[in-house]
């Protein structure tokens, strides 16, 4: 999962962002998240899973963790994955648009 293959896929699915920041994160899982402003100046929230297996509750609260380091407001949610998604995480991430790559 490098910057290109996510502007690619936000590009593919009509989602165009002016500017787009990587985050730091201080994590050993294979994820990277980022920052950015769209076309029409909504804040941008990215994060890109990209382990291989099916995507569970348990990596919602990992995303739960990386929120609150972000002090601004996010208008998009957006996560990419690379894997299936449970279906119960799927009905916890309601709010969020989902992706794959």
């Amino acid at each position: 999962m490098d910057y290109k293959s996510v502007i690619d896929t936000l590009s593919k699915n009509k989602i165009i962002c002016k500017k787009l920041d990587e985050i730091k994160l201080n994590t050993r899982k294979n994820i990277k998240a980022f920052l950015g402003v769209n076309t029409r100046n909504e804040y941008c929230f990215v994060i890109a899973f990209g382990k291989k297996s099916r995507f569970l509750r348990k990596d919602i609260e990992t995303i739960n963790e990386i929120l609150p380091d972000i002090n601004f407001r996010h208008k998009k949610k957006i996560l990419l994955l690379n894997s299936p998604i449970c279906s119960k995480a799927k009905e916890e991430l309601k709010d969020w648009r989902i992706l794959w790559f």
